[in-house]
């Protein structure tokens, strides 16, 4: 029989991996072809850090439903991918010989679903005749969650969402002034990212979009009856607002951490925004949201949110993220374009400002800064 299984994988679980599926699996990844990787530094440079995904009964705390994360994680780790997903994962030899190769080389792969119908995030660490060995948050039906042994699936290809094979090191992993520039590109592609992603029959509302979504979810009033049906806290709660907080916590460590090392390559102000985020989600440290603190004092239970006034206030409040989010992604993104602007003068300081779409004429013809401009542009309305 043939059978291949890399060893010494640890378990993906929560409490013990990354919060976040996708993270733990790229850093067991790392970890396993002995280039471990931190992960506060994982969420940064992926991207991970700055996005938000969200939809009420969806897979939204898979991150991997942001466009581009997929394409561009292993990347900020000097390392070539070949990502299959859509039409290139129904073919199961095609899909099987590419993750064959890739164990073969020592190389676990990452997949997605594998092991659940949702597209959550997993580790291939082996293959039979019959299936794949796995490490995964969602463990396949019948078998045990915290189960020492690796998990195992023959009906992987059905639950196959995606697949990303690591390829060669091309490069040294993103450092210093070259990590800080990737960070600020992600904050421009999120800006610049589409309203949502259809993932099994969902609209996944992204980034800024999804702060809007989850405003009009908690004003409709005909949803709201009985706060207790429909999981609402944990949609509103673990699976929104925290993991919000969460991804925005990791790259706040992570450029504390960099701006230790290299003073003067991060822009004060996105640390500032960050902390602010940081003391608006107030209960996180015990994965709690307290929206007496955070909305109105009267919200002493979830199912004080019955009532559409104090709905109201927690909407401000979803508002008030979003408008920290925004000030943070311009401070990323934004000192860039304006050092290329500056001619003959000096800017001392600016800051983000709210103001209602405008239409913007003419941009300076030249290249790459007719691209850069145009996406700005897009930005501001």
């Amino acid at each position: 029989m043939l059978k291949r299984t890399l060893s010494c994988i640890p378990k993906l679980q929560y409490g013990q991996s990354s919060a976040v599926c996708f993270i733990g699996a790229l850093m067991a990844l790392m970890e396993a072809i002995g280039d471990p990787v931190a992960e506060d530094e994982a969420f940064a440079l992926t991207g991970v850090g700055l996005c938000f995904p969200w939809q009420v009964d969806s897979a939204c705390d898979e991150v991997s439903v942001t466009p581009k994360i997929m394409n561009r994680a292993l990347g900020a780790f000097g390392y070539e991918n070949e990502v299959l997903t859509g039409e290139a994962v129904q073919d199961k030899a095609v899909c099987f010989e590419k993750i064959k190769g890739s164990i073969d080389g020592g190389k676990p792969v990452i997949g997605f679903g594998i092991t659940t119908d949702a597209p959550m995030s997993c580790l291939i660490v082996g293959y039979d005749d019959s299936g794949l060995y796995t490490r995964a948050y969602f463990p396949p039906q019948g078998a045990e969650a915290d189960a020492k042994d690796y998990f195992y699936s023959t009906d992987w290809h059905e639950k196959c969402a995606g697949l990303i094979i690591m390829g060669d090191k091309v490069r040294e992993r993103c450092v210093g002034a070259a990590a800080y520039n990737r960070i600020a590109e992600w904050a421009l592609d999120v800006r610049c990212s589409p309203e949502n992603v259809a993932v099994m029959g969902k609209d996944i509302y992204l980034n800024q979009h999804a702060f809007g979504a989850m405003a009009k979810w908690l004003l409709d009033d005909a949803q709201w009856a009985d706060p207790a049906q429909g999981d609402k806290e944990m949609w509103l709660k673990q699976c929104g607002l925290l993991l919000f907080g969460h991804y925005r916590w990791q790259l706040w460590k992570y450029l504390q951490r960099l701006d230790a090392a290299y003073p003067g390559v991060v822009n004060p102000p996105a640390l500032a925004v960050l902390e602010t985020i940081n003391k608006a989600i107030p209960g996180s440290n015990e994965s709690d949201l307290w929206l007496h603190e955070a909305a109105d004092a009267a919200i002493v239970d979830f199912g004080a949110l019955k009532d559409r006034a104090l709905r109201e206030k927690v909407a401000q409040y979803v508002d008030a993220l979003q408008g920290y989010d925004n000030r943070l992604q311009w401070s990323l993104f934004m000192p860039d374009m304006v050092k290329e602007q500056q001619k003959g003068f000096q800017v001392d300081n600016f800051e983000y400002l709210d103001f209602p779409a405008m239409r913007f004429i003419g941009v300076e013809d030249g290249g790459a800064t007719v691209l850069f401009a145009v996406r700005v542009c897009d930005v501001l309305g």
